[in-house]
C-alpha cells in the first residue's frame, strides 16, 4: 500500500493555519515519519508554502528516496547554520515541539534567530496519528499477525529451566524471520514472584514449573507496531493462580464489550477497573488500561481513570488490565484493538483461557 504523504501534509498546514502558526519545526522522530515518511535523521519544517527536511550527507540518497517530494537541505556543519540559511531572513514565528526540543537547542535558535518569536506547541501531529487510516491499520494488523505466530512458537519451545532471557531471545528472533522489524518494545518474560512486575524485563531467572509467566511482546512491520500480553503456566497451577487469571480475563472482556467509537477513555478504563476492584483487587491494578499504538508503541490516546477524550473510528489502543500482587506474582492480559462505529476489532487474536505449556 502506497501512504498519502501529501494528504498528511496538507492536513498539518490547515492545523497550523487554524492555530494561527506560520511555521513548525518537527524533530520527534516518528511525527517526522508520520509527516514525511523520512526514517533517518534530522528535522522537518513545514509552512503555508514549504516542506523542507534537514539531514546530513549519510542520508540523502535515503531521503530522496524516502520524501522524493521534500526539499532536501544538507545540514553541512550544524543544523541551527542549515535552519538559519533558510528561515533567517524571516521576521515571524516559529513553532517547535515542546516536549522534544531540548533547553540548549531552544537556547542556540534563539540566540541565532533573535528576531524569530519561538512559539512552543504539543499534540498537533501527534493528534493526526490518533486515528489511523487504511494503510497503517493493515500494517499493524500485519505486526499483530506476526507477534502473534511468535507467542505460539513459545509455546512449543518453552521448557522447564530456560532463562527469561532464552524465552525473549525465542520470539524476537521469531519475530525476525518472520518480516518484522525491531521489536516494539524490550521484550517482557516475568515469571513466579517477577510476575508481579508490571515492566519485568527479561532476567536470568529460570523459569520453574508451577509459576506464572507474563509475556509481553509486539513486533513492528514498515514501522508500525503491536503489542500483545499473555500470561501462562509452566506444568501446572493452582487455585488461586487461576482466581486471578480469571478476574483480569473478565475484566478484559468488560472492557472490550464497552469499547466503540463516542464512550471516552475513562470509561473504558472503569468497565475493567470495576471488575478488578469488585474482586478485591482494586488496589493492585496499577497502571492505566491501555494506550493508543502507532509508529510509537506507547502514544494517544490513553485509557485512563478519568479521561475524557471520545473515541473515535480508526483508533488503535491496547486494552491490558493486570493484577500485581507482591512477594506472590501477577497476570496481564493484553490485545491491541481497532475501534470501530460498532465495537472494535481485535488485532491480536488468540485465545483468552489459561494455558498450560
Amino acid at each position: 500500500m502506497t501512504v498519502n504523504y501529501s494528504r498528511r501534509l496538507a492536513g498539518l498546514r490547515s492545523i497550523l493555519a487554524a492555530q494561527g502558526l506560520e511555521a513548525l519545526l518537527v524533530m520527534q522522530p516518528e511525527n517526522r515519519r508520520y509527516i514525511s515518511g523520512f526514517t533517518g535523521e534530522g528535522a522537518l519544517l513545514v509552512t503555508s508554502d514549504t516542506a523542507c527536511l534537514f539531514t546530513d550527507g549519510r542520508f540523502v540518497e535515503q531521503a530522496h528516496a524516502e520524501a522524493p517530494d521534500w526539499d532536501l537541505k544538507l545540514v553541512r556543519k550544524t543544523f541551527l547554520e542549515a535552519l538559519t540559511e533558510v528561515y533567517g531572513g524571516r521576521h515571524t514565528e516559529l513553532g517547535f515541539e515542546e516536549n522534544y526540543l531540548t533547553y540548549r537547542q531552544f537556547r542556540q535558535i534563539q540566540e541565532q534567530l533573535p528576531q524569530i518569536r519561538l512559539r512552543p506547541v504539543s499534540g498537533l501531529v501527534e493528534k493526526m496519528r490518533m486515528v489511523k487510516d487504511a494503510e497503517e491499520i493493515a500494517m499493524i494488523r500485519e505486526a499483530g499477525i506476526i507477534t502473534c505466530a511468535a507467542f505460539r512458537h513459545l509455546l512449543e519451545e518453552l521448557r522447564e529451566g530456560m532463562t527469561e532471557q532464552e524465552a525473549a531471545g525465542v520470539m524476537e528472533f521469531f519475530m525476525r524471520s518472520q518480516g518484522a522489524g525491531l521489536p516494539a518494545f524490550d521484550t517482557i518474560v516475568a515469571s513466579g514472584q517477577r510476575s508481579a512486575l508490571p515492566h519485568g524485563a527479561a532476567s536470568e531467572k529460570r523459569i520453574g514449573l508451577g509459576e506464572l509467566i507474563v509475556l509481553d511482546l509486539g513486533a513492528t512491520y514498515r514501522g508500525y507496531a503491536a503489542d500483545l500480553t499473555r500470561t501462562v503456566a509452566l506444568g501446572h497451577y493452582n487455585a488461586k493462580q487461576r482466581e486471578v487469571y480469571e478476574v483480569v480475563k473478565d475484566a478484559q472482556q468488560n472492557a472490550l464489550d464497552l469499547i466503540r467509537a463516542g464512550i471516552t477513555t475513562g470509561e473504558a478504563d472503569a468497565a475493567a477497573r470495576r471488575v478488578i476492584e469488585k474482586a478485591g483487587y482494586g488496589e493492585y491494578f496499577s497502571h492505566s488500561l491501555g494506550h493508543g499504538v502507532g509508529l510509537a508503541v506507547h502514544e494517544e490516546p490513553r485509557l485512563a481513570p478519568g479521561g475524557e477524550l471520545v473515541l473515535e473510528a480508526g483508533m488503535v489502543v491496547t486494552v491490558e488490565p493486570g493484577v500485581y500482587l507482591p512477594g506472590w506474582g501477577g497476570v496481564r492480559i493484553e490485545d491491541t484493538v481497532l475501534v470501530t462505529d460498532k465495537g472494535c476489532e481485535i488485532l491480536t487474536p488468540l485465545k483468552k483461557e489459561l494455558i498450560v505449556v
